[in-house]
């Protein structure tokens, strides 16, 4: 027994280094995730203050979290991460379902990433379905969640999230749907965006 221990034991090592330098090679660095830098929209501004165009290669415009209704902030939160206030960056419970529920059917169906984990493969990471890529989704929302505040990563994440027709951020979205500031926004216009996620 002692033999077939020591076996298990180092293939378990063994696996767990690979498994950090699978995860780690295509991890963004430190300085990354504690300074993001999302692209943004050029504006033409006349004398007068009038915009006159805009240049872009992703339509996003940035906005502050104070800028933003209290009712999106809740319809985003209710659909999308309701611990969100609560975990350190990853729902341990959320993600164990998700792979259980994925090993069931034999397909990635669920998702089970917060707030932070989204943010974290909107600005970093890939889109493509793998176990590498959600690893490293995981790790890199811990470290989110360690170098800034619960509302940074809210304001981050309302800046960056695809809203589809070429709006990225929450700011470009209410311009591209409704022709106005987030601020002007509506409830059902905020929720309708809030869906669109």
């Amino acid at each position: 027994y002692t033999t077939l221990f020591r076996s298990v034991l180092n293939a378990f090592v063994l696996g767990g280094v690979w498994l950090w330098f699978a995860v780690s090679k295509g991890m963004p660095t430190l300085d990354q995730l504690e300074n993001p830098h999302p692209e943004l929209s050029t504006r033409l501004i006349s004398a007068d203050g009038e915009q006159l165009d805009q240049y872009f290669i992703k339509n996003r415009t940035t906005v502050e979290l104070k800028s933003v209704p209290h009712d999106l902030i809740a319809a985003l939160l209710a659909t999308e991460d309701r611990d969100f206030f609560h975990h350190w960056g990853i729902n341990l419970w959320g993600n164990i379902r998700a792979a259980w529920t994925d090993l069931i059917t034999l397909s990635p169906r669920q998702g089970a990433s917060t707030i932070t984990q989204q943010l974290a493969r909107n600005i970093y990471l890939s889109q493509e379905k793998s176990i590498l890529r959600k690893l490293r989704e995981m790790a890199s929302a811990v470290q989110i969640e360690r170098s800034h505040t619960k509302h940074e990563i809210l304001v981050m994440y309302l800046n960056v999230a695809y809203f589809g027709r070429g709006a990225y951020g929450i700011e470009a979205a209410s311009q591209v749907y409704f022709g106005k500031d987030v601020g002007q926004l509506s409830t059902p216009e905020g929720a309708y965006l809030i869906g669109l996620l």
